[in-house]
């Protein structure tokens, strides 16, 4: 390898090279699913959202496009009838202009449940809390507000506990404001422009004939395909529908739409990694062209080691571990260089509308890429070595010792 110097530099920058190549696609695509995944599971765990649609069939004489009206009578059929769901809260939903002093903005208002903020996965600031059984049970006039609500209504207030706000002319105490999340999909978009109150209230102050929607969360997501089945027949009973009539109910499978997002990015790093693979590749054909060219170089010292009693494996390690070698300190450098691109990279400030939603994605050197370009460069450096290795080990020390 002394004698090699410059092949042998060579021949590690480019595998330094192809590590680089590999190893920092990885950790770019690493941090991209990182980042998704979190902003995905910012709108809730086995989320499943359900809304009333509209009969399509005839059925036992009833006419067809009748509207389903949801109703709490629905909640406690599902609650009886349904294994698979964990917690289910009613939604009621509307536009409502919200007030305090000056400060006049149209925002969403949701009546809900007071285990909501779980289902959908709402953390509250520090110092406030979310709508509690007992607001629920005494219909109390309380809010908890949306991210971008609280910024709106109390701009130079980070936490507006205690304040009061009016919505209908009616005062509403704030015990808490939702805090900041990332999140990239949902039911009826971003949780930070809505605004909560006990759904108790809701029904007091306008009396709605019908709940909007029901948010669940669901034990196994395995089985979300049969609890959606097994609510379109409970509500298909409690309205006269027919059971098999899948326009009755409109579901928003969030944990769905999680799969395909996550499903996404998983390829896109795969792709990545083969882009980078073969980017090694190449660089493990340089390695191959060195040992095949240092054993023909060495072709006379091979026919005398062999002729004084060397074996075959001992030719054979050799180059093989020559070869692994060369990979290893390329690999080293390689690995180095994207730990550095990496810091780099994450020092780097990112703004945008997006960024805000999902948050700034950081290239992410984990255990599973090193792991991977490890594989990747072990099985380079072997063939790489093993093939020109076998020749040499192959070489007649008769032929040899005659070949100039």
């Amino acid at each position: 390898m002394k004698a090699e110097k410059t092949r042998i530099l060579l021949t590690i920058l480019a595998i330094a090279w192809g590590t680089f190549a590999i190893a920092s696609m990885l950790a770019v695509g690493e941090g991209l699913r990182v980042t998704f995944a979190k902003a995905v599971a910012g709108a809730g765990h086995n989320l499943l959202v359900v809304s009333g649609g509209q009969t399509s069939k005839i059925y036992r004489g009833l006419p067809p496009n009748r509207q389903i009206k949801l109703s709490k009578q629905d909640i406690k059929a599902i609650k009886h009838s349904v294994p698979n769901i964990a917690l289910i809260s009613p939604e009621y939903n509307a536009t409502k202009v919200m007030q305090y002093h000056e400060q006049n903005i149209g925002a969403l208002l949701k009546g809900v449940a007071y285990k909501y903020n779980i289902i959908h996965a709402i953390g509250i600031k520090s110092g406030g809390r979310f709508i509690s059984p007992m607001d629920i049970r005494s219909k109390m006039f309380v809010v908890v507000l949306g991210t971008k609500t609280a910024e709106q209504l109390f701009p130079d207030d980070p936490n507006p506990v205690g304040e009061n706000v009016l919505i209908g002319n009616r005062p509403f105490l704030v015990v808490g404001v939702m805090a900041p999340k990332t999140q990239m999909v949902g039911a009826e978009g971003s949780d930070e422009y809505s605004n909560w109150i006990p759904y108790t209230t809701y029904e007091l102050m306008y009396n709605p004939q019908s709940i909007d929607n029901f948010s669940i969360m669901c034990e196994d997501a395995i089985q979300i395909d049969l609890t959606k089945r097994q609510i379109q027949q409970v509500i298909a009973l409690n309205h006269h529908a027919n059971p098999n009539d899948d326009s009755i109910l409109v579901f928003t499978d969030v944990q769905q739409q999680q799969k395909n997002i996550n499903d996404f990015f998983f390829g896109m790093q795969v792709f990545l990694g083969i882009i980078g693979a073969l980017t090694l590749m190449v660089a493990g054909v340089g390695i191959a062209n060195v040992m095949f060219a240092s054993v023909s170089s060495a072709t006379h010292e091979i026919g005398i080691r062999m002729a004084v009693g060397a074996r075959a494996y001992q030719i054979l390690r050799q180059y093989v571990v020559e070869a692994l070698m060369v990979t290893f300190w390329g690999g080293i450098i390689g690995l180095v260089m994207s730990a550095l691109l990496v810091l780099g990279l994450r020092a780097i400030p990112m703004h945008g509308k997006l960024i805000d939603a999902i948050g700034q994605p950081h290239p992410v050197l984990s255990l599973s890429v090193i792991f991977v370009v490890i594989l990747v460069l072990g099985l380079v450096g072997f063939l790489a070595g093993f093939f020109p290795a076998l020749k040499a080990a192959r070489i007649d020390p008769s032929e040899a010792l005659r070949y100039e």
